[in-house]
């Protein structure tokens, strides 16, 4: 509590600057969902368009809910970033990300490298390579021993309750 009260150090300047960062990720994911459902065309361009029925928009509407799902994950990720496994998911959301835009652009040749396979692969690189360093650097996962977990705080304070009502009566 004492960390979200001084936001002032240089600690938690770098953890909400970086928390923001996630934010935009996400929110550019966002955009890349809502354009792959009004655009009705994917973002690999028009390679794909001959090999379906005109008008048959799924590679489109499945790139758009993966990004929908990857945008509510780093959301989490942002949120919860002092817990490790929602960073966890969060950086295996942007290494599988690289790997879809990598495998459809060198392997199936169904994009070009070209500025929407570069920039999403350069956006997410700086921020998984910030989500395993930055948690480290700061020591998030670390266990405080001054801290006590949150059950044992509940339970002192149900003792003085308990106390203090007793003493009511």
């Amino acid at each position: 509590m004492a960390a979200m009260q001084s936001g002032g150090r240089p600690r938690e300047r770098l953890l909400y600057a970086f928390r923001g960062w996630i934010a935009f990720v996400a929110f550019m994911d966002l955009g890349t969902a809502f354009r792959s459902y009004i655009e009705r065309r994917s973002f690999l361009g028009d390679h794909s368009d001959t090999q379906f029925i005109e008008g048959d928009y799924t590679i489109s509407r499945i790139i758009g809910m993966y990004c929908l799902l990857k945008a509510i994950a780093l959301v989490h990720c942002t949120l919860y970033i002092h817990y490790k496994p929602v960073v966890s998911m969060g950086g295996c959301s942007l290494a599988l990300t690289m790997v879809f835009y990598a495998t459809e652009a060198l392997y199936f040749r169904s994009s070009t490298i070209n500025f929407y396979v570069i920039f999403p692969c350069v956006l997410n690189s700086i921020t998984l390579l910030g989500l395993i360093y930055i948690p480290k650097r700061l020591r998030l996962w670390e266990p405080n021993m001054d801290l006590d977990d949150e059950n044992s705080q509940l339970l002192k304070q149900m003792t003085g309750f308990k106390r203090r009502r007793a003493k009511k009566q």
